[in-house]
């Protein structure tokens, strides 16, 4: 047998569901923020904006645990087990491991992370009757497996979990000769390293501010203002003024560019390779803002 297996959870109807949500989201979102440019003030404005604020942060979320989906993997080598789930790894020395076994042969039923859905079976939970928790970082409830170790259970949810137990045996006959020392890695970590790093603080900190300025500079000029005309049309003509609040789309906006930014700055900021990519995205959401900075200042001129 080859040293090193690697097993991959389902992730077919987990894929399905992200990317339809997603769409979802995003298509209502667009209609949403549409239709409220085109009505006055009042309950159908903010009808009309609730798909928008619903999606602004379920949509990132989403995309982050689609892409710890697709980048979720279990391995078994001789000397450790190494549990993936997007940002999220566990390394596992071999001889840390009590026992693996189906969720079924343990006799008793699991609890379940309490937030999950298709492809996101993701949370601690503490194990019944126990003084230890249960980590899942599984894509289903069905077929699990769990990985005992003195300090923590972990769930997993490899495809065809019945190799993974011959291949784990094997292992285990063979022996442990140099373990590797146990680790963890979460995503709290990157967000540690990345707040450590002064130049990634300062743009993250710079953007974030200047997308809060707007919404209070918008907010303070939208009462001493009471229609504003977005532009000219082709004959040089003032376009029709439409009401002052209407603005407020447009720090909704600037918001909406930063976090997408933010967050691809982050994907990004894990690897150097690509760390020069993360400082674009950051300078671009700062660049953006200053853009909406100017076109508010002419609108309001």
């Amino acid at each position: 047998m080859d040293e090193q297996y690697v097993f991959f959870p389902p992730n077919r109807s987990g894929a399905i569901f992200h990317l339809s949500s997603i769409t979802i989201l995003i298509l209502a979102g667009v209609w949403g923020l549409w239709n409220a440019f085109s009505v006055d003030l009042g309950p159908t404005f903010f009808l009309y904006l609730l798909p928008f604020m619903v999606a602004l942060p379920l949509v990132p979320l989403l995309i982050y645990r689609l892409n710890s989906l697709e980048n979720a993997s279990y391995t078994l080598e001789r000397e450790s087990i190494r549990l993936r789930w997007g940002w999220r790894i566990e390394l596992i020395p071999m001889s840390n491991v009590q026992w693996v076994r189906t969720a079924v042969d343990l006799g008793r039923s699991l609890p379940h992370p309490r937030l999950r859905w298709p492809g996101a079976v993701y949370g601690t939970r503490r194990y019944p009757g126990g003084r230890m928790d249960i980590e899942y970082m599984a894509s289903t409830t069905k077929g699990l497996l769990v990985i005992a170790t003195p300090e923590k259970l972990y769930a997993i949810s490899p495809a065809n979990a019945d190799n993974f137990l011959m291949t784990y045996q094997h292992f285990t006959e063979m022996g442990s000769l140099l373990p590797p020392p146990a680790s963890s890695v979460y995503p709290t970590n990157l967000i540690a390293r990345l707040w450590g790093t002064k130049p990634a603080r300062n743009l993250v900190l710079v953007g974030a501010l200047l997308s809060l300025a707007l919404l209070v500079w918008v907010s303070i000029s939208i009462p001493s203002v009471a229609y504003v005309s977005l532009g000219i049309t082709s004959t040089g003509e003032p376009r029709t003024p439409i009401p002052s609040v209407r603005l407020t789309l447009l720090p909704v906006l600037n918001y909406f560019a930063y976090m997408v930014d933010l967050l691809l700055g982050i994907v990004f900021f894990r690897r150097a390779e690509t760390r020069h990519l993360a400082y674009l995205m950051w300078s671009t959401s700062i660049f953006v803002s200053i853009l909406f900075f100017v076109a508010v200042f002419f609108i309001l001129l």
